[in-house]
């Protein structure tokens, strides 16, 4: 059907620069699902027939999507004022600012947080509530929560599976997988889950527990639904394909490159894709930190540019204007690829160590050639401008400039450094949401974005 929708679209009058009716409004047009809606517009987009801006929605283009995106081509949008309340409101979402256990902000808050008056928030406010995404408790709205769980279903069971060595153990790469971990668990407790935590075995596409036991999704006849984590994950779709035939929700943390998703499980109803790393949007939200600071001019520093992580957030800072010089190298993908080497070269007490040397010679090598003064620098992540500063101190590059960052790690506290967080926190809250309120408001799309912000120190 998506093939077909595509087709409709296409042969509407149009003209390069005008946008496409919004996914609702096909949807209540053609009488489509939203999955079936976003399959289309994605063929059509990768037809480059029509670009994606961010916020603003698809636009018709014969020019490919660089140049529309690059030039002038694309129309001032004239938004009524409820098309501005709704695309504040789901970036407010996208940010965390709004929490699925509290109150949203009064009427009156909203519309001075939205400069739009009371009765268009209100109005917006009575549509959510009549489509069943928000409820009214006295003066306040929320979001709605479905969960028809009775008394005693505390032993309602969420299945947790990570990556996981040959026997189940597992152990944090980064900080943020730490306290993805954390949070997933303190969250269950707190919405009276039983969590039963599994580890995939790569190797042999299986299910295990931490004792290392093969398990199989039958064990767990009181599972009400299922999260899956892909970071490091090497062949996600393993992952995915054992969980295929599950009628429960499911929800994903999506580590990967959003391309890269397989769509039969985007079609699929009872599962949604969290995206908080990839795509050029961290990049976009550090390039406006950036210019409202009256920065326009940064050096983008990685040495992981073989990972399309890197490659979207140097987009994404040179889509919001900036100048940006590239000081990257591409022969590495990430941290990991470090530490294999160092795994196969010294013992493992020396790994870290070991690893940490090979990341540097690469940075200075980065460097060499390259004349970047004291512009400022935005680097991959905070663990590389740690680096940077060791360099300095040992003298073996040249003084550097502002430092920003992005993971909004511990590290970047004891430095003092200005890093975009991910938001790890609305991210599980987020998932965990959507187990139980799958048609809800924010779940029309089944790839989610999940924005961070800059934090200053």
């Amino acid at each position: 059907m998506r093939k077909e929708l595509a087709l409709i679209l296409e042969k509407l009058p149009h003209k390069d620069g005008d946008r496409l009716p919004s996914v609702r409004e096909i949807m209540k047009v053609y009488g489509l699902s939203s999955s079936t809606v976003q399959a289309a517009l994605r063929t059509l987009e990768r037809e480059s027939k029509i670009c994606r801006i961010q916020g603003k929605g698809c636009f018709w283009t014969s020019q490919g999507i660089t140049t529309i995106y690059a030039g002038n081509s694309v129309p001032a949008i004239r938004e009524s004022a409820m098309e501005k309340v709704e695309r504040l409101f789901r970036e407010d979402w996208e940010r965390g600012v709004f929490k699925t256990d509290d109150n949203l902000p009064l009427m009156k808050e909203l519309s001075i947080r939205y400069n739009i008056s009371q009765a268009v928030i209100r109005k917006f406010l009575n549509l959510e509530e009549s489509r069943g995404i928000l409820e009214r408790v006295g003066r306040h709205y929320r979001f709605t929560r479905k969960d028809e769980r009775k008394t005693g279903a505390s032993l309602s069971e969420i299945i947790f599976v990570t990556r996981c060595n040959s026997w189940g153990g597992f152990t944090a790469e980064s900080e943020r997988e730490m306290d993805f971990l954390r949070m997933v668990y303190k969250k269950a407790g707190a919405e009276h889950y039983k969590l039963i935590l599994l580890g995939l075995n790569e190797k042999t596409g299986t299910l295990i527990d931490r004792s290392g036991k093969p398990r199989k999704l039958t064990d767990f006849r009181n599972a009400v639904g299922a999260v899956l984590s892909t970071l490091l994950v090497m062949e996600p779709k393993k992952l995915l394909q054992l969980f295929a035939e599950v009628t429960y929700p499911v929800a994903v943390w999506w580590e990967h490159p959003v391309q890269s998703l397989p769509e039969r499980y985007i079609r699929k109803d009872n599962w949604t894709f969290f995206n908080s790393t990839f795509g050029p949007g961290p990049g976009k939200e550090m390039g406006k930190y950036l210019l409202s600071r009256g920065v326009h001019d940064v050096a983008f520093f990685s040495p992981y540019h073989d990972s399309s992580w890197s490659i979207e957030r140097l987009a994404g800072l040179r889509e919001m204007g900036l100048s940006v010089m590239d000081c990257t190298d591409d022969e590495f993908a990430s941290p990991w690829d470090y530490k294999q080497i160092a795994r196969s070269k010294v013992e493992k007490h020396s790994v870290e160590a070991y690893a940490r040397e090979l990341l540097k010679r690469k940075m200075v090598s980065i460097l060499e050639n390259r004349d970047y003064g004291q512009i400022p620098i935005v680097c991959v992540n905070d663990d590389v401008a740690s680096a940077l500063l060791e360099l300095q101190e040992e003298g073996r590059i040249g003084p550097l400039g502002q430092l920003y960052a992005f993971d909004n790690s511990a590290e970047s506290y004891l430095l003092r450094l200005p890093s975009y967080d991910f938001n790890t926190q609305a991210l599980v809250d987020r998932m965990f949401y959507s187990l139980v309120n799958s048609d809800a408001f924010h779940m029309q799309h089944r790839i989610q974005q999940v924005l961070g912000q800059v934090v200053e120190k």
